[in-house]
């Protein structure tokens, strides 16, 4: 036999090789989907969850995407992984990103005083010689407190906010505001104690837009959304293209479920981004690729890398209680998930319960988004979503049902 002839018949062996191989995956890739299916329908049905998307991001690629039950039962409408569900806390991530970005365009230092950059007056009113500092924001240290923002009822309305952002803003931090008061609207010394703060974010969006004159709507659209292709991703309901399929939220009704009005809140850059499955898995990729999505880079590795380290913030021993893991980082928040250390943020509103995590070993992000006020069988039962999409996406998942 001719070399030739005996180099065409390695080839072809090893192509057939190759081909039974890939079969192999796949068959085991289609039967991990097959049991997940099973496992998403039976899981929805127990906890009387209307409908919920998911994806697993690998590196720079979505590896699967999918929607599972009703985005409108009373239209007969289903969820798929371009349905949009408002995402609640999860938004933080995408506000935390665009402040990341201005960060490495050398627009501020984590260190610096916030108040330098605003229009308004801002200081701590219990400890005005010590600044609150882009850190502390990022790391819900800063002293600022919910509990006024968490007790105006007024806040809330049906749709999209009417009050402006930056009229919020200093009607709640400056002396004289129609919402201030000094000894309810801030509590600890800046830097020295975790308290979760949406407002504390809501001012983060408001300092990219004293950074970025467009503002922080126009800035993340245009440097984040539109790059990606994220085209069914919006702040606000009145900015979603027409026909866009919107994941009604729901709340638990015993029996069955009730039908809520979509809600508005004007700390929006803290909790109102809407968006689908499809759509956040690209902007996902930033962070289980090194701070490049389709092809582009959007942050530099160092800084994802810095993104997503432990500071040194102390958690609340209620908390660690329940988690001893738990750490925050820049937004992030870090934990061990069955020995694993992920990345991970939820989020939380009336007809709206999410999650995102990332696993940086592995290079793997997931989410799940669903249209239904959260109760702890729910959170049960999406944190055993989690689990099985990071181990889809590392290919775990995938080896059992081959082995």
């Amino acid at each position: 036999m001719k070399r030739r002839s005996v180099l065409g018949l390695g080839v072809s062996l090893a192509l057939l090789q190759a081909g039974c191989a890939s079969n192999t995956v796949n068959s085991a890739h289609l039967a991990w989907e097959k049991e997940f299916d099973a496992f998403m329908l039976d899981g929805l049905a127990k906890t009387e969850t209307p409908g919920m998307s998911v994806a697993v991001v690998r590196g720079d690629n979505t590896l699967f995407a999918r929607g599972y039950g009703w985005a409108d039962i009373e239209a007969g409408k289903k969820v798929d992984a371009d349905t949009v569900f408002h995402i609640a806390d999860a938004s933080k991530i995408v506000t935390a990103t665009a402040i990341m970005m201005l960060l490495e365009q050398g627009g501020f230092q984590l260190d610096d005083k916030v108040s330098a950059y605003l229009d308004f007056p801002m200081m701590h009113p219990k400890f005005p010689d010590v600044a609150i500092t882009f850190r502390h924001l990022l790391t819900h240290t800063s002293g600022i407190s919910d509990v006024v923002y968490d007790k105006t009822r007024a806040f809330a309305v049906q749709g999209d906010p009417r009050l402006p952002l930056r009229d919020f803003l200093t009607g709640y931090l400056s002396r004289g505001g129609a919402w201030y008061d000094a000894e309810l609207s801030f509590a600890a010394r800046p830097g020295t104690e975790w308290r979760y703060s949406n407002v504390g974010i809501a001012l983060l969006g408001y300092l990219v837009s004293r950074i970025k004159p467009d503002g922080f709507d126009a800035y993340t659209r245009t440097r984040l959304f539109e790059p990606l292709e994220m085209d069914h991703t919006a702040w606000s309901l009145a900015r979603l293209p027409p026909g866009t399929v919107l994941a009604q939220p729901y709340a638990d009704k015993d029996p069955g479920v009730q039908l809520l009005p979509p809600v508005g809140y004007p700390d929006w850059p803290a909790g109102l981004l809407r968006t689908s499955a499809h759509d956040f898995a690209r902007f996902l990729a930033i962070f289980s690729n090194g701070g490049k999505a389709d092809g582009e880079r959007y942050l530099q590795e160092a800084t994802v890398q810095a993104f997503l380290a432990p500071q040194a913030a102390s958690m609340p021993a209620a908390m660690l209680a329940t988690d001893p893991s738990l750490r925050q980082a820049l937004v992030w928040q870090l934990r061990d998930l069955d020995g694993a250390p992920v990345a991970g943020h939820s989020g939380n509103a009336p007809g709206a319960a999410s999650i995102v995590c990332v696993d940086r070993a592995s290079k793997t992000a997931v989410l799940a988004f669903a249209n239904i006020s959260a109760d702890r069988e729910f959170r049960s039962f999406q944190k055993d979503v989690v689990k099985r999409l990071l181990a889809y996406g590392t290919g775990s998942a995938a080896a059992k049902v081959q082995a």
